[in-house]
């Protein structure tokens, strides 16, 4: 929750920093906190030509967020896997969703979510104001924000089945999710949405029904 205006993408936000020099505080000190959707997923492979379970060798790995085990980015010595030593991201163009998000955050409500400016964000002390919607730089921004809703909904439901779920097949179904959703490899050329509906409904009638 946050006390700060809540707002749509089609607003107008204090939130560009031109005048960043690549500090890189943005990418230090996060732990386990900047979590990877399937769609996050999607743009890594592809844009680094690399399988998932590559990118848990090093740039990933898992922990159990809210009672469900994701994976997450790295942080080797307190610094993102992919900061720069010029203090700027490698991966900037194909970057996972949270990261086009800062210095934003998003609420969840009424079936629906609006985006937020984080009281304590970027030491950069010229901002200028930007519509959110060309800030996050997202093709086709109405379908990930559908897409969006679609996974936060499914996890929560996937936590209330959790929580009535013994020790012992917590793990089976954790591991079916990152199956399904992260370690089966996505086509790099065809439509990401698509392929998403297709496994979340087969994880609803799995894992849900």
């Amino acid at each position: 929750m946050s006390d700060s205006k809540l707002m749509k993408a089609r607003e107008l936000a204090r939130i560009a920093c031109a005048s960043c020099e690549g500090c890189g505080e943005c990418c230090r000190g996060m732990g386990d906190s900047i979590l990877l959707d399937p769609w996050d997923i999607f743009q890594l492979t592809r844009g680094l030509g690399k399988t998932f379970e590559e990118l848990l060798k090093k740039e990933a790995d898992l922990s159990v967020a809210r009672g469900v085990i994701l994976p997450h980015l790295s942080m080797p010595g307190e610094a993102c896997a992919f900061l720069g030593e010029d203090g700027r991201c490698r991966i900037h163009a194909f970057r996972p969703g949270l990261c086009r998000l800062y210095p934003l955050g998003r609420q969840y409500h009424d079936g629906g979510f609006s985006y937020f400016v984080l009281p304590a964000s970027c030491p950069g002390k010229t901002r200028s104001k930007a519509r959110i919607s060309a800030y996050l730089g997202v093709p086709d921004l109405p379908m990930y924000e559908e897409y969006l809703l679609s996974w936060h909904d499914f996890l929560a439901r996937l936590r209330e089945k959790l929580e009535r779920t013994e020790a012992a097949g917590f793990k089976d179904v954790c591991m079916a999710v990152l199956r399904l959703f992260y370690f089966l490899p996505y086509e790099p050329e065809r439509d990401f949405y698509l392929q998403y509906r297709r496994r979340l409904k087969k994880a609803e009638r799995l894992l849900l029904s």
